[in-house]
């Protein structure tokens, strides 16, 4: 197009009104944004790459679209594979919002078989987290399997649920879940192949 100039550090084309504002740069170099901005897409698309050729992206990808887009849904999956889903889910949330986003989100009503998954996968510091956030937010009783029946209970039960210091160690890994659930894939013949 003419009558734009080249920005003297990436070579994106911009107004000659821009380039003579900011000193010859388009507004992401000028603003330092652009190395950001081309971070983020060398990782999208390592990301990408990893999810045509990474066996656990694809058997993530399997279980998700067995759960949301398959009759039967979560329970037609077979026992290993709600373990490692449930484990998963429950790693995805907690990461993303701690453990009251696990509670209070869907996956909460798999409570139990990620329970029992960190059981099979030898987690015991991530069972210990995951039984104490229960408690504090759902008491001694079970974890409704019903979505607003365990808001209903959480809300009853704690006003104001504090779990950031269950956060923080859940976050410091000391099982390793990523590894454990990589071998227990392979263990029980959950990759394609493997």
């Amino acid at each position: 197009m003419s009558g734009k100039v080249s920005c003297t550090e990436c070579g994106a084309m911009v107004l000659p009104s821009t380039a003579e504002r900011t000193g010859g740069f388009c507004m992401p170099c000028k603003n330092g944004t652009r190395k950001n901005i081309e971070q983020a897409k060398e990782y999208y698309k390592r990301e990408r790459e990893l999810d045509k050729t990474c066996p656990f992206r694809a058997l993530w990808r399997e279980l998700v679209d067995k759960v949301y887009k398959q009759d039967g849904g979560f329970s037609a999956l077979s026992e290993d594979e709600k373990l490692y889903y449930s484990v998963n889910t429950l790693g995805g949330e907690v990461y993303n919002g701690g453990f009251v986003q696990y509670f209070d989100n869907s996956p909460g009503e798999h409570y139990r078989y990620a329970e029992l998954g960190l059981i099979r996968l030898g987690a015991t510091s991530s069972l210990k987290l995951l039984r104490k956030a229960k408690e504090e937010l759902i008491g001694h009783g079970p974890v409704p399997k019903d979505q607003a029946e365990r808001w209903a209970v959480i809300r009853k039960h704690s006003d104001e649920p504090d779990l950031d210091n269950l956060d923080t160690e859940f976050y410091k890994d000391p099982d390793q879940l990523d590894n454990k659930l990589e071998s227990f894939a392979i263990e029980v013949g959950l990759l394609k192949g493997a």
